[in-house]
């Protein structure tokens, strides 16, 4: 009899989708395996086999075996299932020994679903500023417009979106507060977005996971970010992935037992001392802003928040391997986030029936050095009456906020991160 403590490594699927060897064609294990610190219990051995049923002429009450869908090597039957993988995690930072998650395993995980971008500005003091929406600092460049800056202001952790670079002159939106004066210190971010415009469809990579346990091993290949789900756990924020992996396989005989996870040097993400923003002016959205937006900030009592991110794959269709496909493109994405007020705030009360689109941006601490994050819609719309409150409770009354993306074009660019519909930034 075994236990069934457990581990699951992931690594980027370098050179072709599915992991497959060049002199095989079949599926094979990457170099090495990132061991990730997250929760047990949704790490399981996954997949269901591949197969069609045989319903063929009989002389009697009997069945046929189903035909496995696969290939043979070497005269012998390849086996496959495909299935989901899932993780469930804090979203810890890289920390202070770093200022990009291109090698760590929250790049990876978050690679296989969203493009990125990592700022140029890891921490530099403002020179001057104009206003909460408008400074100067040294540093950032065209290619930052639409990565998400921080700065710890009264304490409080802050954010907001780049939309114009000029020299160094840098506008942002939603506004910072208006405890944002003197020399405050910014720091950049690296930033993941869905594709858009010409990017639709696009990702950075996809991934191979190993799951290790005592006599159990299993790998999965071709995986692909499914659904993202992000929620508070007493003030900690949870983030739930789903992967759809296009083949798994089983390696039991050479399984060595777990793998000791790898833990990032920074802080995990905490819903405390920081803000839910929404903007006080409707973004640009069907049109393309020729300055950057620069729209004030509206701060709402959140007490708490859920985000859906989901992505429709669709499979690439081909029968050059056991995969049957060549990969998987992003054919839809959709984003929900839905926010709990403990004090109404009227001034939204209309925005359903006037299809009012507004900035929501929720940000975390600690911020420091390679720590903080923040998520963000920069054009987002209600998908629900705003007037209609929560009132099922013996407490208090309560205000139920679900936004979803819409097009934004406040950006003055439409590479990398900007006038993208939905924003993940993490602390470098």
């Amino acid at each position: 009899m075994a236990v069934t403590h457990r581990s699951i490594g992931v690594a980027v699927e370098a050179t072709t989708f599915g992991s497959l060897d060049s002199s095989t064609n079949l599926p094979t294990p990457a170099g090495a395996y990132v061991s990730i610190p997250c929760e047990m219990d949704p790490v399981i051995i996954y997949g269901d086999v591949v197969a069609s049923e045989r319903n063929d002429t009989r002389d009697g009450s009997y069945l046929t075996p189903p035909e496995p869908d696969t290939v043979y090597s070497s005269g012998n039957r390849v086996r496959r299932r495909v299935g989901q993988v899932q993780i469930r995690l804090d979203l810890t930072t890289i920390g202070s020994t770093a200022n990009t998650y291109a090698s760590n395993y929250l790049g990876y995980l978050l690679g296989a679903g969203f493009l990125t971008q990592v700022s140029a500005i890891t921490s530099a003091s403002v020179s001057s500023i104009t206003d909460v929406n408008n400074f100067s600092m040294a540093g950032a460049t065209s290619a930052d417009i639409g990565t998400l800056l921080t700065a710890t202001i009264n304490g409080k952790a802050e954010y907001s979106a780049i939309t114009e670079v000029s020299g160094t002159d840098i506008t942002v939106s939603p506004a910072f507060s208006a405890g944002f004066t003197g020399t405050p210190t910014l720091r950049g971010t690296q930033t993941w977005y869905p594709g858009s415009r010409s990017n639709t469809g696009n990702k950075t990579h996809s991934l191979t996971f190993r799951v290790d346990g005592v006599n159990f091993k299993t790998y999965a290949y071709g995986c692909c970010l499914e659904t993202l789900s992000i929620s508070l756990d007493n003030g900690r924020l949870m983030a739930d992935l789903t992967y759809q992996s296009a083949c798994i396989q089983d390696d039991h005989a050479t399984a060595s037992g777990p793998v000791e996870p790898l833990y990032n040097a920074g802080s995990p993400p905490f819903f405390r001392n920081s803000y839910a923003v929404i903007s006080t002016t409707s973004p640009t959205s069907l049109t393309n802003a020729s300055s950057g937006d620069a729209l004030a900030r509206t701060e709402l009592d959140c007490e708490d928040f859920t985000l859906t991110v989901t992505n429709t794959l669709t499979p690439l269709g081909n029968s050059e391997s056991i995969l049957a496909m060549s990969g998987y493109d992003i054919s839809n994405v959709d984003v929900e986030l839905t926010l709990t007020l403990s004090t109404v705030n009227t001034a939204i009360a209309n925005d359903y029936f006037n299809r009012t689109l507004r900035q929501v941006l929720i940000g975390t601490g600690p911020q420091a050095d390679g720590e903080g994050m923040a998520i963000m819609l920069p054009a987002a719309y209600l998908s629900n009456d705003a007037s209609a409150y929560d009132v099922s409770g013996n407490d208090i009354v309560r205000q139920t906020l679900t936004y979803k993306q819409s097009r934004y074009g406040g950006d003055t660019i439409e590479t990398n991160a900007a006038n993208s519909p939905f924003r993940i930034a993490l602390g470098i």
